[in-house]
């Protein structure tokens, strides 16, 4: 009996012994491992290449962005030719030409970069990145070109009017000058009431405007109210000449009517003492010579 009892505890001892090893779950946790570590390794390469296509979309985007800049540019400097020809007199601030000119001298920087799908998501940043800078400082020269244009035109309209007011007030006194000189030689006097009025109405816009139309405008109103003095002095100098006319007509009708009623009849052949012959005559004319002597000259 003992010999079998020790056999059997032999034998429950053994089956004991198996049981504490539980291979199916050491397999089961390996298999979660790799598979976990393949789904790390699956979301790392997904998450590479979600970077990669995003840095070259966005670097694509830099380049396009590029181009249109460039076009832009390109539409401002043609803008911006017509003032680029302006002189000094034309404008009344000098210096805003030269910084015009200046700024059209900007040369836009060329990159070589390119966004090759080869190249990593780090490069294609780096590409990006420059493409980028390159695109804002040209953006900023467009904006500078722009503003610059900009005072450039305003400093030709201020100069413009300027010169208007120049004009307009050499005009009125020009006006004024040849109101004084009118006096008493038009032939309606309401003609230099007018311009009288006109030339106060000038000095008004001129005081309380700032603007070349009204200045353009004024001058042209007193241009066409002074040719209507002088259109005026023109009547009266006409009708005075046609009157001198008319008194020299007058006084050579009856200066000519009396010659002849003065005239002497010619004396008859029986009232000569000497019968006259023809040809030279023969008689000597008391105070003078045979042969008559003329000027030189006429007086």
């Amino acid at each position: 009996m003992s010999l079998a009892e020790d056999s059997s505890a032999d034998s429950t001892d053994e089956v004991a012994v198996h049981r504490h090893i539980p291979f199916t779950h050491i397999a089961g946790i390996m298999l979660v491992l790799v598979i976990a570590a393949g789904s790390a390794a699956g979301l790392v390469m997904a998450k590479k290449n979600y970077d990669h296509q995003a840095a070259l979309t966005s670097c694509n985007h830099a380049i396009k962005q590029s181009d249109i800049v460039r076009i832009e540019w390109n539409k401002a400097l043609k803008q911006a030719e017509p003032y680029a020809k302006f002189q000094d007199k034309d404008v009344r601030d000098p210096k805003s030409l030269e910084l015009l000119g200046k700024i059209m001298q900007y040369q836009p920087s060329i990159s070589t970069e390119n966004c090759d799908p080869s190249l990593t998501a780090d490069r294609l940043d780096r590409t990006r990145a420059e493409i980028g800078r390159a695109n804002n400082q040209l953006r900023t020269q467009i904006r500078n070109l722009h503003d610059t244009v900009d005072t450039v035109k305003a400093s030709q309209e201020q100069q413009q009017i300027d010169n208007a007011q120049n004009a307009l007030s050499q005009t009125i006194e020009d006006a004024d000058r040849f109101y004084k000189e009118s006096a008493n030689k038009v032939r309606d006097d309401n003609t230099r009431a007018r311009l009288n009025e006109q030339i106060t109405h000038a000095r008004l816009m001129m005081r309380d405007h700032q603007d070349l139309d009204v200045y353009n405008r004024t001058i042209q109103d007193l241009n066409e109210v002074m040719q209507i003095v002088r259109d005026s002095m023109t009547a009266v100098v006409e009708n005075e000449e046609i009157s001198e006319a008319g008194r020299s007509d007058g006084s050579t009708h009856p200066g000519s009517d009396s010659q002849s009623s003065n005239r002497q009849p010619a004396p008859s052949a029986e009232g000569l003492s000497q019968p006259v012959t023809r040809g030279n005559p023969t008689w000597d004319v008391p105070g003078q010579s045979a042969t008559p002597s003329f000027p030189d000259r006429l007086g």
